[in-house]
């Protein structure tokens, strides 16, 4: 009977024991995770709030990043980070085809200068005079910066204008 004796306490004991392992080993990691999860949770929702306040404030912010992108562009081929004198040329060609003047002949002159590279651009053409100034307008207000240097016309007769037109070109360095 010994043996009945110590049966009751140790059954206590292996179940005391049993209840720290699960304590210790399963229930107090479950509830830490489950805190952790808690606490991220709460840490999201307080950045999500952020970013629809942000949202609200700002509006669609998609849409200005593209405005700004296409300003960008914009100011990127009105001075470009190469000379590029055959783009140019071909703007050229285009304004003449479109203000009704021919084109002779087109050169591309020097490179030079300092803080900006700038090339020559001397382009010869016929047109009368109302398609020259036109001509001329939609290249200077074009996309891309440029100015007029010389400028040498010859009424040569009749309603046509013979015209020499030196452009300089800018690149940025």
């Amino acid at each position: 009977m010994p043996d009945k004796k110590f049966l009751l306490p140790l059954t206590v004991i292996a179940c005391v024991l049993c209840f720290f392992v699960l304590q210790e080993f399963v229930w107090e990691p479950a509830r830490r995770e489950i805190l952790n999860m808690q606490l991220e949770t709460r840490r999201l929702r307080e950045v999500e709030r952020e970013v629809s306040e942000l949202k609200a404030r700002h509006g669609n912010l998609t849409a200005a990043v593209a405005q700004k992108e296409r300003e960008l562009d914009a100011a990127r081929e009105f001075l470009p980070s190469e000379l590029s004198a055959e783009k140019f040329i071909d703007a050229l060609y285009r304004a003449a085809q479109a203000q009704r003047a021919e084109i002779i002949s087109v050169q591309a002159g020097n490179i030079g200068g300092e803080e900006l590279q700038s090339q020559t651009v001397t382009v010869k053409l016929e047109a009368e005079y109302i398609s020259l100034l036109n001509f001329l307008r939609e290249i200077l207000d074009g996309k891309r910066l440029a100015e007029l240097e010389t400028v040498s016309i010859d009424g040569a007769g009749g309603k046509f204008l013979l015209c020499e037109l030196t452009f300089r070109i800018f690149a940025a360095r």
